[in-house]
């Protein structure tokens, strides 16, 4: 008799579709596994006319699922990383997952004019303060509109509201097969991503371990493990969720000196948007975080 795995998640096609890369991937290397997947409706999901950062952070959306691991009700759950805050809850293990999928945000045009060419005062559907902060510093005179909800209602809201754009990670749309809507892409020095965003991880509870590390190994891939836990690293050590602007980009690579990693910074302080770029090598990721933190006169 197969063992049913409980696998929890939000509702959302791309939730749905995350999990099932997971689940997936998992198969290859354990038959012996059936899935059951568990839609679980959040905190998030239910306040949708509110920013996130007026309904609680990142943990509006995350707080449901916990619960139910908690409580046994299910196995492990998917998670998109960039959702989960800096502290997960005691009994509670996080771990990134498969490889990381583009973590750049990304413009979507009404009309296919580009970010930097729209008119003056141009609206722009957004409602992350990261995005919000990092784009009125590239266009002073646009007008941001506040709009959330999945891929196809942010994608309708353009239209109904008659904005001139709206900004997403590319790593949703990608995944969903949306590329084609795409304007353009915003480098990370441009517009740093949200900590994380393109990473997907697994949470478990401390009695499912031993069955989940059987085949973690297999399922983990390394340069994203590296850049997901140096982002992590940097919003604990600031010290901020989603309710303050900041961004947080990690590379990581082989060089011929050894394993190397660079890290972009978008923060705001005393409503001064401040960047900041550091490359160092991996093992001494917190001396460069601490001179980033010199860098912007202490956070």
């Amino acid at each position: 008799m197969k063992k049913v795995i409980r696998v929890g998640t939000r509702s959302s096609e791309l939730a749905l579709k995350q999990t099932e890369m997971v689940i997936n991937e998992i198969k290859k290397f354990r038959q012996d596994f059936e899935f059951e997947i568990v839609r679980i409706t959040t905190q998030g999901d239910k306040l949708i006319d509110k920013p996130v950062n007026e309904i609680g952070g990142k943990g509006v959306f995350v707080k449901e699922i916990e619960s139910a691991l908690l409580k046994g009700e299910i196995d492990m759950a998917v998670h998109s990383m960039k959702d989960m805050p800096y502290e997960i809850p005691e009994k509670l293990k996080l771990m990134a997952v498969l490889k990381r999928e583009d973590p750049k945000d990304v413009f979507i045009s009404r009309d296919g004019t580009r970010f930097m060419n729209l008119k003056k005062g141009a609206k722009i559907g957004t409602s992350s303060l990261r995005r919000q902060v990092q784009l009125k510093a590239l266009r002073p005179d646009i007008e941001i509109v506040s709009i959330r909800g999945n891929i196809k209602t942010r994608l309708k809201k353009m239209e109904e509201l008659n904005l001139d754009g709206i900004v997403l990670a590319a790593a949703g749309l990608h995944r969903l097969g949306f590329e084609n809507v795409i304007t353009e892409y915003f480098p990370p020095d441009v517009v740093v991503p949200a900590p994380c965003q393109g990473i997907l991880a697994v949470e478990i509870a401390e009695n499912f371990e031993d069955i989940f590390q059987e085949f973690y190994s297999h399922i983990v891939d390394v340069k994203t493990l590296f850049e997901a836990s140096v982002e992590r690293k940097l919003l604990k050590t600031f010290g901020l969720d989603c309710r303050q602007p900041f961004g947080a980009y990690a590379q990581y690579g082989k060089e011929n000196d050894g394993e190397k990693i660079n890290i972009k910074i978008a923060y705001q302080k005393e409503n001064k948007l401040l960047k900041g770029e550091v490359t160092g090598l991996i093992e001494e990721t917190d001396k460069m975080i601490e001179k980033l933190i010199e860098e912007f006169g202490g956070i």
